[in-house]
């Protein structure tokens, strides 16, 4: 049976396990003053990861009040979208942006949230 963590989330490994769609959000702290470049380096990468076969949604959000955070939201049709996703050119240059770029590395367990719907499990 599948852990789901104390705020609502699985771990990668857990999520692994789920048949069906597969909900991703990062939380990502970018050095101050990168933001426009980060966008340069991103939009392009974002219009190819949209036009995936196996992603549904892939939104790149700015919060509002700090111009260098972001987050992302993913929705893929299944672990195996995600997967290739993440064997592209250009998913492989934005995770070595966000290794060059990022105020503290990305921690999977602090930035990357695995998500599940409670609907989900009302069916």
């Amino acid at each position: 049976m599948n852990e789901t963590k104390q705020d609502g989330t699985m771990n990668k490994t857990d999520q692994a396990a789920v048949i069906g769609p597969v909900i991703v959000m990062l939380t990502l702290q970018f050095k101050p003053g990168t933001a426009e470049m980060v966008m340069e380096r991103m939009v392009p990468s974002i219009r190819l990861t949209r036009k995936e076969p196996g992603n549904i949604d892939f939104q790149f959000f700015e919060v509002k009040g700090s111009a260098d955070k972001f987050v992302v939201f993913e929705r893929w049709k299944d672990r195996a979208a995600l997967e290739w996703h993440w064997k592209q050119p250009y998913t492989m240059d934005a995770l070595q942006l966000f290794q060059e770029q990022l105020v503290t590395p990305m921690s999977e367990a602090e930035d990357v949230m695995y998500l599940r719907d409670v609907m989900d499990a009302q069916v």
